[in-house]
C-alpha cells in the first residue's frame, strides 16, 4: 500500500491560492479566473484519462495525467495532485503501455474526489 492509496489530506490547500494571489499583486480577479478554468476543465481532464486508457494510448494518458497533476498543484488541489502522481507512477511502470486499461480503478478513484474538489474551490477566496 502506497502513501497515495487513500486521500486523507484536505482536498484543497487554500494557502496555495492565497500565496499566488499575493505574488500577483493581490489581484483577486486573476485567481478567480484561474480557479474557474481549473473547475471547468477538471471533469474533461478526468474523462480524457478514461479515454486514453480505453484506447491503450500511453502518450495521451501520460499527457493527460501530467496536465491534471500540474494544474492541480497550481490551484492547491492536494488530493487530485496526489492521485495524479500515483497514476503517473503506475503508467510509467507499465512496459510499453501494455494493459493500460488495468489502471481504470485509479481513474475512478480520482473521479471520487472531483465534486468535492470543485465544491471546495468554488467556496470564495477572501480578497485581501
Amino acid at each position: 500500500m502506497s502513501e497515495y492509496d487513500e486521500c486523507t489530506d484536505a482536498l484543497v490547500d487554500r494557502t496555495v491560492l492565497t500565496e499566488l494571489q499575493a505574488e500577483l499583486g493581490g489581484d483577486h480577479s486573476i485567481i478567480s479566473s484561474f480557479v474557474r478554468n481549473y473547475v471547468e476543465l477538471l471533469p474533461w481532464r478526468v474523462g480524457r484519462l478514461h479515454r486514453a486508457l480505453e484506447r491503450q494510448d500511453i502518450e495521451d494518458a501520460m499527457d493527460a495525467v501530467l496536465s491534471l497533476k500540474a494544474s492541480s498543484h497550481m490551484v492547491g488541489a492536494i488530493c487530485m495532485n496526489r492521485l495524479a502522481t500515483e497514476l503517473e507512477i503506475s503508467i510509467r511502470l507499465l512496459p510499453n503501455g501494455d494493459h493500460l486499461d488495468r489502471l481504470a480503478a485509479q481513474v475512478h478513484e480520482i473521479e471520487n474526489f472531483v465534486s468535492g474538489t470543485i465544491q471546495e474551490l468554488e467556496t470564495p477566496l477572501q480578497p485581501n
